[in-house]
Parts: structure tokens; sequence; C-alpha cells
């Protein structure tokens, strides 16, 4: 049987964010959560309790599936930071009157060292296709990491054949 301390014990070694909230009110953090907390508050001034509050607002007044259900079903949703920093937000009901809800938070391309280790990426590869995660046309990349465009051309089409994609969309879909 798993005791509460014990799973308590598991979340809290989780390398992705994990929040409960109950009627609104952060009742709960994680150490991911704590530190994503704090540097989005440190380099951006972004109240991620805040964002996240509006978010789930927004999610309860729109529920995802049939209006007739009692229980709630968890959604995951894109959200933007201010800043721009795209997160995957997974919004998981707790409880049927969404008094206690989960919400793990991930930053898109949180895995990038994985993928890059999974398609043997370069190190450069691996940059360029995390700016092209992050919206970033050939031009924006190639000013980020001072190469040309040209460069940055060559870099796409050899991450495109390693993961096996034609497409930016396609490529950031593999990605998320």
């Amino acid at each position: 049987m798993l005791t509460p301390d014990v799973f308590g014990a598991i979340v809290d070694r989780l390398a992705i964010a994990v929040f409960v909230f109950r009627r609104g009110r952060v009742v709960y953090l994680n150490l991911a959560a704590k530190n994503l907390r704090e540097r989005l508050r440190t380099s951006y001034r972004i109240e991620l309790e805040v964002m996240l509050r509006d978010h789930l607002l927004a999610v309860l007044e729109h529920p995802v599936g049939p209006a007739e259900s009692s229980t709630r079903q968890p959604v995951v949703t894109l959200l933007t930071a201010t800043n721009g920093e795209p997160f995957y937000v997974h919004v998981t009901p707790l409880s049927t009157a969404d008094e206690d809800i989960a919400v793990s938070v991930r930053g898109l391309g949180a895995e990038i060292d994985a993928f890059r280790r999974r398609y043997r990426l370069s190190a450069r590869e691996a940059q360029v296709a995390e700016l092209v995660l992050h919206g970033y046309r050939n031009t924006d990349i190639a000013a980020a990491l001072g190469i040309t465009t040209a460069t940055t051309k060559k870099h796409l089409t050899r991450i495109f054949d390693k993961v096996g994609v034609d497409t930016r969309s396609q490529l950031q879909t593999r990605l998320a």
C-alpha cells in the first residue's frame, strides 16, 4: 500500500513541476515547481501561480468532453508565458467538485537532451531544433546563434533527415 508520505516523497522527486490547487489556492508544489516558479519570477517577473490560476479558471469554465459527464477529464493545453516561453499544462481534477486540482507544467523542449541523444543530433543541431520549437524563423535562429541563414538551413536539413520529418511543424510535433 502506498502511503501519503511515500507518495509525497515520490512526487517531490519528479523532474516535472507539480502543483495542487484547492479552491483556487496552491496547497502543494514539488521542488521542480518551486524551481520553475523562482526562475520565472527572477528572470521575467512572471508570477507562475497567478498565470496558472487564470488558466485553470479558463479551463474549468470551458470543459472538454460531454456536458452530461459528472467527472471532468484531464486536459492538456499549451500555455505561453508573457516572455513567450511555451509550456504544456496538464490539468487533472482530483475531486468531482473541482475543489482539488493537480497541475503539472512542462516546458516545451524540456527533454531536448534526450531528443538529441535519440536522434544523434550534434550540439548545434539540438540548439537549432530547440529554437525551431520556440517558433524562431531561420533569420532569428541565425542571429541568435551567430551563424548565417544558409548554415541554419543546412542544420535544419540534417535535423529533418535524422528525425525523419519534412517540415518544421512535424519537427515541433515530434519534439513536443
